[in-house]
C-alpha cells in the first residue's frame, strides 16, 4: 500500500499549502474519447485489474469497504457492479452489507418497500434484478444490524455462489463497526476505499491493520476522488 500512502500524505500536504493560497475552481471532466464517459471508463479498469485476480484465483465474492463513514465504498461498489454487470452473460449481484447506515433504496431504482431482507426468506427471493444497471441487488431491510444478519450472510453467501459469477458486498467502515471484520472473513477479498483528501494516513493504517487481524485478503486499493476529479480508480494491488 506504499503507493496509496504516499498519495494520501501528499494531499495531506496539498490542503496545507492550499490554506494559504486561493484555491483554483475544480477542472472540469473532459469528455472522453468517442462518447465514452471517463468516470464509467474508470469503473471498467477497476473491473479488469479484480477479473484478472479474480478468475485465475476462483474468486466469487469482494467486499467493498473504507476505513470511515462518507469515503465512497458504496460509490465504488455499485460502479464495480455495473461495470462487472456489462460483461456478456455476467451474473453479478450487489449486496447491502452496511446495515447501520443503509442507503441503498435512495441511490438505487428498488421497487417495493424496505424490509428485513438479509436473513429471511430463499435467496431466489431476495434478489432484485436492476435491468437498466446490469446486476440484482439484495438491499437491507429498515432495521438495524443484527446478530441474525451476520449470522445468516455466510449461509447466504455459500448458497448463491452458484447463481452469480460476481457477488459484490458493500460494508460499513472497518474503523466504526466490527460487521466489516466480520464480512471481511466471509468472503473471498476485500477492496479498500480510501479519499485522497480526506482520509488520514493513520486511518487507512489502522483499516488495514484490522482487516489483517482477522485474515482477511485485500486485493487492493481504490484511491477515491484524485486531484484528476476521476472518482475510482484501482490504484494497487497488494
Amino acid at each position: 500500500m506504499s503507493k496509496i500512502y504516499e498519495a494520501l500524505k501528499k494531499a495531506e500536504q496539498d490542503r496545507e499549502r492550499a490554506r494559504t493560497r486561493p484555491s483554483a475552481p475544480p477542472a472540469a471532466i473532459p469528455p472522453g474519447v468517442d462518447g465514452t464517459d471517463p468516470i464509467e471508463e474508470e469503473y471498467q479498469k477497476l473491473r479488469a485489474s479484480l477479473v484478472s485476480i479474480a478468475v485465475p484465483a476462483g474468486l466469487h465474492t469482494v467486499l467493498v469497504t473504507a476505513p470511515n463513514h462518507a469515503e465512497g465504498a458504496t460509490t465504488v461498489a455499485v460502479g464495480l457492479a455495473s461495470a462487472l454487470g456489462k460483461e456478456r452473460e455476467s451474473r453479478v449481484l450487489l449486496i447491502e452489507g452496511n446495515w447501520r447506515t443503509p442507503c441503498f433504496r435512495s441511490i438505487l431504482p428498488i421497487p417495493g418497500e424496505p424490509e428485513d431482507a438479509v436473513g429471511r426468506g430463499s435467496p431466489e427471493s431476495l434478489a432484485i434484478r436492476l435491468e437498466e444497471l446490469n446486476f440484482s441487488v439484495i438491499p437491507a431491510g429498515s432495521a438495524q444490524a443484527t446478530a441474525i444478519d451476520l449470522d445468516m450472510i455466510d449461509g447466504l453467501l455459500s448458497r448463491l455462489r452458484s447463481q452469480f459469477d460476481f457477488i459484490v458486498v458493500d460494508g460499513p467502515p472497518v474503523n466504526s463497526y466490527a460487521d466489516a471484520s466480520v464480512l471481511a472473513t466471509k468472503v473471498d477479498g476485500v477492496i479498500l476505499v480510501v479519499q485522497a483528501d480526506k482520509t488520514p494516513v493513520v486511518e487507512a493504517e489502522n483499516a488495514k491493520r484490522q482487516l489483517g487481524k482477522v485474515g482477511a485478503r485485500i486485493l487492493g486499493v481504490v484511491l477515491n476522488r484524485r486531484r484528476s476529479y476521476i472518482p475510482a480508480f484501482l490504484e494497487s494491488i497488494l
